[in-house]
């Protein structure tokens, strides 16, 4: 095949993920993980249809599978602009949108959620130019002739820790102010426990089943679905209900992001870079990352303008770690996501390290051509959806579209996790209604991630299964 024609079916085959991620980005419980283990299942398929399709260009196999991985790039990209709409309009979150899902929504309570779909595109849209920008020093300071990878693997508990423990010294009116602190450490510990449980491969899940099965989807994955659902999602709705609050009209012509450029360029810096950690250290998830983002926010800000900064963070979050995670593919060999995974899987045989800084792997280059297609893609489709969803606050009354909501949600928790998805969706939402009712900020609920992968890299999650 030559070179124009690869490039050209690159595209085609990118757009092809573009579609792929608006399925997964706009309803909830579908993630690009699936659509990856999906594709890697059906592989043997996917070739003969690929194969026959580009028949008459003669392609190889090596280069068909370079088609099909920019698939799963397409997804992935488009995925983490798009996954931000229905935590804003439904409150359904996903990890790497639960901590937003409040912002987002005291936005759409104002008439402003299309402004809180704008920011968290442009965040992610930042993200994707500045992430690019930093390959190289990442290249120089990963790998060699720094090798930073190295030297942090061992520190990851303790940074988690040091994180964990600042965002609870920060309950409180003051330092001395211990109830707030002491009530914020054992919500920490409440959703840590319950994120360890959906986490272990217990004899619970052995006894469970799914209407709709996932192949190759591991059991505890499909647990996230209905504990984040409950934490960040439900809960929040049913604050929401108790208050009755009427839906104003939302603004969707003519909306600016209230916000400086100083704090936007803030939280586009440091959620790229905390999303930078992500896609390199294993066990800090997208999660943490966000979590670390919230410590960023000027005390001096107003509600509404750290809400906008916090929502572009978490965007950025989202986005920068999608594509560290490929670059530390190349420069590692290892893969940080369920994409990544299949992207290694397809290119196995091929997939060469990025060892001389000036030679980059034409796989590499040609990956990062999908990213910058389908996110500059993803960007306009994100605005314009955000319009279009806005305008369904209109039509219908808040209290039936949130009832409406929370019971379409039950029904996925139930087609995609099975009974115990909504055992543990029930208590998710319990401890979800602990923050707001108790004045402690839902941040501590990422615990249900944080304290897990601290028991797992510390060996420490053993005992605990013994002692449950």
């Amino acid at each position: 095949m030559s070179p124009l024609s690869l490039l050209l079916f690159a595209l085609l085959f990118t757009f092809m993920g573009i579609c792929l991620g608006i399925v997964t980005g706009l309803i909830p419980g579908i993630h690009v993980n699936t659509i990856s283990f999906m594709i890697i299942s059906s592989l043997s398929v996917l070739i003969l249809f690929t194969s026959s399709l580009l028949s008459s260009f003669a392609p190889t196999t090596t280069e068909l599978l370079t088609l099909i991985s920019m698939l799963v790039i397409g997804c992935l990209i488009t995925h983490t602009f798009l996954n931000f709409i229905p935590a804003t309009y439904f409150g359904a979150p996903e990890g790497e949108t639960a901590l937003s899902v409040l912002p987002a929504h005291r936005m759409l309570l104002e008439g402003r959620g299309y402004e809180a779909v704008k920011a968290s595109s442009l965040g992610s849209f930042a993200a994707l130019f500045l992430a690019l920008i930093l390959i190289i020093p990442a290249r120089l300071i990963m790998g060699d002739p720094v090798h930073l990878y190295d030297r942090l693997v061992p520190l990851i508990p303790i940074i988690l820790f040091s994180v964990v423990l600042v965002l609870v010294l920060q309950e409180g009116s003051s330092l001395l102010d211990i109830k707030p602190k002491v009530a914020s450490a054992g919500l920490f510990l409440l959703s840590g426990l319950l994120g360890f449980i959906v986490l272990t491969p217990t004899g619970l899940h052995s006894y469970n089943w799914t209407p709709i099965e996932q192949e190759g989807q591991p059991v505890s994955s499909m647990m996230f679905f209905p504990m984040f659902t409950g934490l960040f999602g439900i809960s929040n709705l049913l604050v929401s209900l108790m208050d009755d609050p009427d839906i104003p009209e939302q603004v969707i012509e003519g909306v600016r992001i209230r916000l400086n450029k100083k704090s936007q360029i803030r939280g586009v810096v440091n959620g790229t870079l905390s999303g930078g950690l992500v896609g390199w250290l294993p066990g800090i998830t997208a999660a943490a990352a966000t979590t670390v983002t919230s410590l960023f926010t000027p005390d001096e800000q107003s509600q509404e303008e750290s809400s906008r900064e916090f929502i572009m963070a978490v965007s950025a979050v989202d986005t920068s770690c999608a594509i560290f995670t490929l670059v530390a593919l190349f420069i590692i060999l290892r893969a940080r996501s369920g994409a990544m995974q299949a992207v290694l899987r397809l290119n196995e045989a091929t997939l060469q390290e990025w060892t001389n800084i000036y030679e980059v792997p034409s796989l590499f280059l040609l990956l990062l051509f999908s990213v910058i297609v389908s996110g500059t893609v993803a960007h306009l489709l994100t605005l314009s959806l955000g319009k279009t969803f806005a305008g369904l606050h209109k039509k219908i009354e808040y209290s039936k579209m949130s009832k409406g909501i929370i019971v379409f949600l039950v029904i996925l928790m139930f087609l995609l996790s099975g009974p115990l998805g909504l055992i543990i969706g029930v208590i998710a939402t319990s401890i979800g209604l602990i923050p707001p009712l108790y004045g402690l900020r839902r941040v501590h609920l990422m615990g249900c991630i944080i304290l897990p992968i601290m028991l797992f890299l510390l060996d420490l999650d053993a005992y605990l299964v013994q002692l449950l």
